[in-house]
């Protein structure tokens, strides 16, 4: 048996789910960058400038700055919508200011110019990072939450799941094993 440990959850794990959140994330402000005619930067960025390369690019970008998300910011997103979508606003107007301001202006722009659309690109760097903030939250792992119960001068730790059913067989063996318990 364990010592009773378990880690909250691992790095991989967080990597991951952000990867996959930065890329649905991504789809959007690739669309949205893509009809304002601004998707052109990330072309510049490798040097090859074709929509096709574009969108590539974007998405493989947005996928970095999910994992990113996924292993600095991760572990503070629980599974609650609103308080990842905030999280997630937060980290996409930083990205639009790291990302679009500065990186991408490097290659064929001048530093810190907002252009003509960007406001509009500022939402959809928002956008991108509330969806990629929800999409972590709702698919990505799920902590194990614990409670503490006092046995005869011991805590024990004990899974609780995050969604238990209120009528399945593994709770009612868990009441049962209890009542057993107590007597």
């Amino acid at each position: 048996m364990s010592d009773g440990y378990v880690p909250r959850v691992n790095v991989i794990s967080r990597l991951g789910a952000g990867v996959i959140g930065g890329v649905l994330g991504g789809v959007v402000l690739a669309a949205v960058l893509y009809f304002l005619d601004e998707i052109q930067a990330y072309g510049r960025l490798v040097g090859q400038e074709s929509t096709q390369n574009d969108i590539v690019v974007a998405l493989f970008v947005c996928g970095f700055a999910g994992a990113v998300f996924g292993i600095f910011v991760g572990r503070f997103v629980t599974g609650q919508l609103i308080p990842a979508a905030g999280v997630g606003l937060v980290f996409g107007t930083v990205w639009y200011l790291v990302l679009q301001l500065i990186v991408l202006q490097i290659r064929g722009g001048s530093l810190l110019d907002m252009g003509k659309n960007g406001l509009i690109v500022l939402g959809a760097y928002v956008i991108f990072g509330a969806a990629t903030a929800i999409m972590y939250s709702e698919f990505g792992p799920r902590r194990q939450y614990r409670r503490y119960r006092r046995r005869s001068g011991d805590y024990e730790l004990e899974y609780v799941p995050r969604f238990r059913r209120s009528g399945s067989r593994s709770s009612s063996r868990r009441r049962r094993r209890r009542r057993d318990d107590d007597d």
